[in-house]
């Protein structure tokens, strides 16, 4: 069992946007007093199956025109 800052860690990502996905139910996550614990497996299937996947799409930023 990891906390969620522990797997946010491992996973690479914000503890808030871990806390989001577990708050839209994309990941199980059992909740101990003020802590959310999540299982091993768990983070492998969110690693598996939603890591890398686009959320919203990133906008480039356009090019400056020059001077």
């Amino acid at each position: 069992m990891l906390t969620l800052a522990e797997a946010a860690e491992q996973l690479g990502i914000a503890h808030a946007t871990l806390r989001h996905q577990v708050q839209l139910g994309r990941m199980k996550a059992r909740l101990f007093g003020k802590t959310y614990v999540i299982s091993t497996e768990e983070l492998e299937r969110y690693r598996s199956t939603s890591l890398g996947k686009p959320g919203r799409p990133r906008h480039r930023a356009a090019p400056r025109p020059s001077r």
